[in-house]
């Protein structure tokens, strides 16, 4: 398999654990890698298993299924952030806890920014996985149930967490495009940029229309 870039070991992270991980990102970009060769639904566990020079059976011991490889990335690094928008200040914005998150963790797994990449670039040339990605309850329900223990509130009444999770996901989303795309050289701008529009929403304002013409409105 292809070792990826070591990446500082999580405190308290015993030598399976360490192990397991580094094994789940190598099959991990070697997955990725295949998606994006030879398309998502044209790669099965036995192609990724081969390529990695492991059995099937091995490979089973850390995925699933194919779509929990494609699915994991965005669901680990959903999990660093939403732990990382639990730790701020109770009283903080909302906006302003998950742009802290976001710019937080990127100084965090070199391997996982390495594999967000692999996927963004994927993802923009089968823009067809985006519905797959969108599709996950699990994605979706930890965004929800973050924002709404922040609010306090029940978002089976309230639509603030469900509306925030769509918002901030989509921004997030945008960024990490405009960088793995080349639009942008620095992460942390593209984030920055990004909640910055979403605080200032109500200042954007409409399309802007023509003026009429002089012409059409001079006396002749």
């Amino acid at each position: 398999m292809t070792k990826p870039a070591a990446s500082a070991a999580p405190i308290g992270e015993g030598v399976w654990d360490r192990r397991r991980r580094l094994v789940a990102g190598e099959i991990e970009q070697v997955a990725l890698r295949l998606f994006a060769e030879q398309g998502y639904d044209n790669v099965t566990t036995d192609d990724i298993a081969r390529a990695c020079n492991i059995s099937a059976r091995t490979f089973f011991r850390y995925f699933a299924a194919k779509r929990d490889v494609l699915l994991a990335v965005p669901r680990r690094s959903l999990i660093v952030l939403c732990d990382a928008v639990d730790q701020r200040p109770a009283n903080e914005n909302l906006l302003t806890s998950w742009r802290a998150a976001a710019i937080g963790v990127l100084g965090g797994d070199e391997v996982d920014l390495a594999l967000i990449e692999q996927l963004k670039v994927l993802v923009r040339d089968s823009p067809d996985l985006v519905d797959t990605m969108n599709g996950d309850a699990e994605l979706t329900e930890r965004f929800v149930r973050t924002n709404a223990e922040r609010l306090g509130v029940d978002s089976a009444t309230d639509l603030r967490p469900i509306i925030v999770a769509g918002a901030v996901r989509n921004a997030l989303i945008a960024a990490l495009d405009q960088w793995s795309s080349g639009r942008a050289d620095d992460l942390e701008r593209s984030f920055e940029e990004a909640f910055d529009i979403l605080a200032r929403l109500d200042t954007i304002g409409g399309r802007r229309t023509a003026k009429t013409s002089r012409s059409r409105t001079r006396r002749t």
